[in-house]
Formats: C-alpha cells, structure tokens, sequence
C-alpha cells in the first residue's frame, strides 16, 4: 500500500508522527506531498501541485494531515483525477476552535461564518473523515452534516518515541516531592488555572515539600498562569518554556503523576489530547479530566484518575491521594500503559488507517462513488 501525506503540514507535530508511523507499522510506502506550514494562499497550492508532479507515483490513496482545511479542495481534484480516495485528519474544527474554544472571532461574525463555511467544505469533499473520538465525531456530524457511513475514529495515541522510553522507565522509589508535570500548551481547553488552583491548595495545607509541579510549554494562558503563579507566591511550581519534543518526552517520563486537560469548554469534553496518551504509554499515573470522551478509551481508577472540569480542589485530592499510595501509581501506570498500548499504539492505529483507507476505496470505486 502506497499513502501520500498531503497538504501544508508540520511533519514533527505528534498527530502526524503517529499516523505515519502506524502507517509504516503495516508495511505501507508514506509519500510526502508537503508545502511548508506557513506558505501563503496560491505559493501553497502552487508547491503542493509541484510536489505532486515529482512524485508522479500511483497512490492507493490522500491523507491530509490535521489542520489541512485548506488543502482539501486541491487533495479532492488531485484524487479525483487519480482515482484515489482522501482521508481528511481535521483534528480540529477551526470555527469550534476560534469562536467557542478560544473566542478569539465572535460568534455569527462575518469572519466566523467564513471559518465555518470552510470547515463544512473541507470535511464535505473529503471521501473518509478521521475523528479522535466519537464525540467529535458526532459534534461533525450534528454541525457539518457529516454522514457516519463517512467517520472512522482514530485516537490520537502516542509515538514509539513514548512507548519504547515507557518500555526502559523503571519503577521510581518515592524519595521527596511527588513529581507532578504537565507538558503541552496553555490554551483554554487545557484548564491551566485549575492546576495553578490544586497546586496553592496543596502547598497552603503541606507546605511546598509535599508535591512539585512543573509546567513545561507555552501559549495564549502563559502570562495569565505566570501572574496567578506569581501573585500566590507559590514555590512549588516551576515553569519551563517549551522545548525539543524527545527531550519534553523524556522530562515527563521522570514524574511521579502526570497531567491531562482541566478545561471546562465544549471542546475539551470532545478530546482526548497526546499528553493524555503520551503520559500513559509512558507508564505514568495519569489525572485527566472526566469527559465521555476519556470513557470512550479508560475506566477510571483503573486506567487513569478521573475529576471535574475546571476543578482544582479535586485535582488536589486527587493528587493527594495518589502521592500517598505509591502501589496505586504504580498499578495504575501499568494498568493505562497497557490500555493505552491497545487502544492507541502506532500498530493499532495502524489498523485503523488500513481499515479506513479500504472504506474508503470501496465506497469511491467506479460506480460507487457518491
């Protein structure tokens, strides 16, 4: 099987990462058909349609990888011209994520209508839409009019990278502060304030020797985070910028607890993020969110720990209570590590692309195609 990843992408983002790598964990030959991320409109199009003559390589089908809304129409005309299908990865919907999640365009705005307008064309010409979960998956279908028959649920999972370094983790002697980290961005649907929140509760009841937490990343909430930080005076959290993926990856496979989204917006009930599944193929008891999306996947205090969007009193017992039971943690990071390593490794994730790649054909072959 032959796969061309299609479309403006950054091949280093870990969705990315993950789905050539299943891909390639089922033997399949990976095309790059790529334009650099920040190409303006028609330099785009122009590179990709380039990228694409060079190749001049039959495909069994297009996988854009996520945030490619505008990549699609050229990938359709493409396929169609091929006759190959297109797998769409949006990840995303960019007017969910501008107008609800961020807020950054107003709602019923001529811009918002323009971001929507795309996100139904996009995910319209696409012949199979990968979702991370069914309830982005239904949040397509209700929104965009999406038809099931075109959805395929693809976790976002984690990489080898991950997955071998949680293989080489030895089990951790407690000695000192538990080790709490968080690795990812500061976007709302992340639910920062809620872990600034637990951690001021535990230092304010423990002092700052019982748990430490360090935040590694950046993004739109830093500032607000640097001042909460700043004005509580607290000494047990650190703040680290953002820094190369492997050496973050294997930051976080030195804590003790690490740390999921807390947000309380619509999107972040929909989403199970990489540090979710990173954290837990690396064998780390892993506090998260309670969401139908999460029980999609985990069961909690088996899996995972599970609490309240947006509340940090519970993220502090809930931390609380595993810093007390090193044998919890370590049950409980097998326990995920090993549901992770079923429900999201690059093998499975593997099968689930072959799988949709093969729908996706059947349904486009000549005298099927819709």
């Amino acid at each position: 099987m032959r796969v061309a990843l299609f479309g403006a992408y950054d091949a280093s983002y870990p969705r990315t990462r993950v789905l050539r790598e299943g891909l390639e964990s089922r033997g399949a030959e990976v095309l790059s058909i790529q334009a650099p991320p920040d190409s303006p409109p028609l330099l785009r199009e122009t590179r990709l349609l380039l990228s694409w003559i060079r190749s001049a390589r039959k495909v069994d089908a297009l996988l854009v990888p996520s945030f490619g809304h505008r990549d699609i129409p050229l990938a359709g005309l493409l396929g169609r011209a091929a006759d190959s299908p297109v797998l769409f990865d949006p990840l995303v919907s960019r007017w969910d994520t501008q107008v609800g999640d961020l807020g950054r365009l107003p709602a019923g705005s001529l811009s918002a209508r323009r971001v929507r307008a795309s996100d139904r064309l996009s995910l319209s010409l696409a012949d199979m839409v990968l979702c991370d979960t069914w309830e982005h998956g239904d949040f397509y279908s209700n929104e965009f009019g999406v038809a099931r028959r075109k959805l395929c649920r693809v976790p976002v999972g984690a990489d080898r990278f991950a997955f071998e370094l949680g293989e080489r983790r030895a089990a951790r002697e407690h000695a000192g502060p538990l080790d709490v980290v968080y690795l990812g961005g500061y976007l709302p649907l992340h639910g920062l304030p809620a872990v600034v929140d637990a951690a001021a509760e535990l230092e304010t009841k423990y002092g700052e020797r019982f748990a430490t937490f360090t935040l590694i990343g950046g993004g739109m909430f830093f500032p607000r985070v640097e001042r909460d930080v700043a004005a509580r005076g607290l000494r047990s959290v650190r703040l680290v910028p953002r820094m190369p993926y492997e050496e973050a990856i294997t930051r976080l496979a030195r804590a003790d607890v690490g740390l999921g989204i807390f947000g309380t917006s619509a999107k972040s009930g929909r989403v199970v993020p990489h540090k979710v599944f990173q954290s837990m193929a690396l064998g780390i008891p892993t506090v998260t969110r309670r969401s139908a999306a999460i029980t999609e996947f985990f069961r909690d205090e088996e899996h995972l720990a599970l609490v309240p969007p947006g509340d940090g009193p519970a993220l502090a017992r809930a931390i609380e209570s595993l810093a007390r039971d090193p044998d919890r943690r370590e049950k409980m990071g097998a326990s995920g590590r090993s549901a992770a390593r079923a429900q999201a490794s690059p093998a499975r994730i593997g099968d689930l692309l072959v799988e949709a790649i093969q729908r996706s054909r059947d349904a486009t072959a000549p005298g099927a195609r819709r």
